[in-house]
């Protein structure tokens, strides 16, 4: 038995209830010839209305006897098919999608992540949207304590920055619903992700587990063995030095790249002490100041003519990093006698080292450098959730692998009692959907920030603004008719 609330309020839906879940995309059902249990009573179902608001809360429940299950919680987004003739039946159709939504619609993003693990990293963009019903789930990953240097979310959703993380982690993140008001946000490397019952090939199998079908298909659409990643600024790898000379009049010294970060200076053999110009402001006195981005660096004393500047610097370039599977390339070329190279190219301005570029890029190759074979799985029974993984003894062996449970759809018939589950498999895990359709891209071209950058917060024009700094909220500042401010990486008020 199922038992529907909108805003408190049981309704009925007298058609069958499909519900969609997914890994990434936003889950959802529609609800058919919707209105308010209450009407049943009198029957009079024509001469009233049922108009619910859009973004009404939504809970379905699976009834047992005394005991109710929630198996989807979401608010109502859109309506159809109302009629408004006098003489017929005024219930309406509606469409509930769940609140992973909000991650892509809600509040966008306005700090800079600096200098965090990614551990720590996840749990201040959890924190910055908790109002909105999110916690930190399990983080399940090999090497969380790795740094990100600095990552502006600047006019980027959640979700937009959920995906970066996952990219440079080469791991996979869903949502996961704990009650009605709290969903959790788990991040997982694929070897660490939840398991589920791994499927036979027996017909005991499938009876155990109510089986009704199952098929597989693959697709190479996505696929690559080739990937090139760019990107218009980042921190180089290794080290440059170059060798200055002065001419005793010069303060300001020009190296032959932009400057992302100074290791050393030395004047005629001895160390000197180096600040960035946002330091200098906090009170840092040293011998050279400088500013990322910068092709210069500046000398606070008088340098006599001759003195032999050695200057050694992480340059700001153009990145370019190319990851190849030559395994799969030596595969295909065997197979058609031909080249057998498939390269994809995407420049990616949200990251400011080539390191992470690189990453971006290992770990498209890592999911999407293999054909994707998808298991359709249709039961009586309710066996997988969406996020483990299954292993698959098949009776092909080219499809006896691991599998990514992508997505579940329940079609609950309510006049015949039964419930049939759909569950679609992915080999390679790939699971890049946007919740909204603009996410993705727009993520990928927004430019990052450099140290010691600043970026322009987006304040409301009004009489009074609160202002937090980019990392926390403790520190407030009150400012008449504001327009912007920038805030330095460091979270100096500029």
């Amino acid at each position: 038995m199922i038992k529907i609330l909108i805003n408190n309020e049981e309704v009925v839906s007298n058609h069958n209830l499909e519900i969609k879940e997914e890994m990434l995309s936003t889950s959802s059902t529609i609800l058919k010839n919707c209105y308010p249990k209450s009407w049943e009573n009198d029957k009079d179902y024509v001469s009233r209305y049922y108009y619910p608001k859009d973004y009404s809360k939504c809970e379905i429940y699976e009834v047992d006897g005394e005991d109710e299950t929630l198996i989807f919680c979401g608010f109502t987004k859109n309506t159809g098919n109302v009629s408004l003739n006098p003489r017929q039946f005024h219930g309406v159709d509606l469409q509930i999608l769940d609140f992973k939504d909000l991650l892509s619609t809600g509040e966008t993003l306005n700090y800079v992540i600096a200098n965090k693990t990614i551990s720590e990293a996840i749990n201040q963009v959890v924190n910055s949207i908790s109002d909105y019903g999110f916690v930190v789930g399990n983080i399940n990953l090999l090497n969380p304590n790795e740094i990100i240097g600095a990552y502006s979310t600047l006019n980027k959703t959640a979700y937009d920055v959920f995906q970066y993380f996952a990219d440079i982690t080469q791991s996979r993140w869903t949502t996961r619903m704990i009650d009605e008001n709290t969903i959790a946000i788990d991040f997982y490397d694929p070897s660490l992700m939840p398991t589920g019952v791994n499927i036979g090939k027996t017909q005991s199998f499938y009876e155990d587990y109510k089986i009704i079908d199952m098929s597989f298909s693959y697709s190479t659409n996505d696929y690559r063995n080739k990937q090139i990643m760019t990107s218009d600024e980042v921190y180089a790898n290794i080290t440059q030095t170059e060798t200055i000379i002065a001419d005793g009049y010069a303060t300001s010294f020009m190296c032959q790249n932009k400057i992302g970060i100074i290791t050393s200076i030395t004047l005629n053999g001895i160390e000197r002490t180096i600040a960035t110009k946002s330091e200098e402001q906090l009170g840092i006195t040293a011998d050279f100041v400088y500013q990322p981005g910068d092709t210069t660096f500046i000398s606070n004393n008088s340098i006599s003519a001759g003195g032999i500047l050695v200057i050694t610097y992480y340059p700001i370039v153009k990145g370019r990093e190319i990851i190849l599977n030559n395994t799969e390339s030596d595969r295909i070329e065997n197979q058609i006698n031909r080249n057998g190279t498939i390269s994809r190219y995407e420049n990616r301005n949200d990251t400011t080292s080539s390191s992470e570029l690189q990453k971006i890029g290992q770990s498209y190759i890592k999911y999407k450098g293999k054909a994707e074979i998808n298991l359709k799985i249709t039961s009586r029974l309710n066996t997988w959730e969406v996020g483990q993984i299954v292993s698959y003894d098949a009776p092909i062996n080219e499809l006896s692998t691991t599998y990514l449970v992508k997505s579940k759809q329940i079609d609950m018939y309510l006049n015949a009692n039964e419930i049939i589950y759909t569950y679609n498999l992915t080999s390679n895990y790939n699971c890049e959907n946007a919740v909204n359709y603009f996410d993705n891209q727009r993520a990928k071209n927004q430019g990052n920030i450099g140290e010691g950058e600043t970026i322009t917060r987006n304040i409301d024009l009004e009489n009074e603004a609160l202002i937090l700094f980019y990392d926390t909220e403790i520190n407030e500042i009150q400012v008449s008719n504001p327009t912007s401010l920038d805030f330095a990486l460091d979270g100096v008020l500029i």
